[in-house]
């Protein structure tokens, strides 16, 4: 982990499929030198029939009385090589960088009970990437991951900027990452233009959750009443 200054001792295994509720790598930073902690993803549902919490929305976390305090003072990198995301049930794509590597969402970390979780920051979507679904994380570039970590919170508020679509290219996968206990390479495999031809004659219907940060991210279906936001990134 040279890219964020820190040293992981546990022996790391690719992930390609975590979903809300399962720990992931993040970065934070309280001292001199960032740390790396692998809390849960998300915030316990409140009550019957509602899901994780697991988005905070960057045009109004300052205000949303559930995020406000870690925005101003508990910050985090979550670290990440792509997401998942639906632009209709049952037809998934994986959104990467450019160039392949390793990326970090900005997200926030609070402490529930003994333990703490994270969530993920989100823009409005830029560019083409609107026409998959109308938001996406909070991409920070490398140049300002210090900042995000120790700077404060007027710092914080100028560095939610979406990041632009030309970072990032994105193609059609299967529909397995919609299935928690998938997680393998295969799962960001693109579809070949038969299975594309098969999906287009059917008609594709149904939908899905699946990612990993520390790999691949993907979304879970209606992160909370709280702020009124949608499926990952919603």
């Amino acid at each position: 982990m040279r890219l964020f200054g820190v040293t992981v001792m546990a022996n790391l295994q690719p992930r390609w499929n975590v979903a809300p509720s399962q720990t992931a790598l993040v970065i934070t930073q309280t001292g001199l030198q960032p740390e790396a902690i692998f809390p849960a993803w998300g915030l316990p549902p409140g009550g019957k029939g509602r899901s994780f919490l697991i988005n905070a929305r960057m045009e109004t976390v300052a205000e949303k009385p559930t995020f406000r305090d870690a925005f101003m003072h508990r910050r985090c990198l979550v670290v990440t090589s792509g997401w998942y995301e639906w632009s209709a049930p049952k037809r998934p794509w994986h959104v990467q960088l450019s160039d392949g590597g390793v990326m970090a969402f900005g997200g926030l970390l609070l402490r529930r009970g003994d333990e703490d979780r994270f969530v993920v920051m989100t823009s409005a979507a830029d560019g083409d990437l609107a026409a998959i679904h109308h938001r996406q994380p909070l991409v920070l570039p490398p140049d300002r991951w210090h900042r995000w970590l120790t700077g404060g919170p007027t710092d914080a508020a100028e560095l939610c900027v979406a990041a632009p679509a030309n970072w990032f290219n994105w193609y059609r996968v299967g529909p397995a990452v919609g299935r928690v206990a998938e997680d393998h390479p295969e799962l960001v495999t693109p579809l070949d233009d038969v299975a594309l031809a098969a999906e287009s004659a059917g008609g594709g219907a149904g939908g899905g959750a699946g990612g990993g940060a520390g790999g691949r991210v993907g979304r879970k279906p209606d992160d909370g009443p709280d702020n009124g936001q949608g499926d990952l990134f919603g």
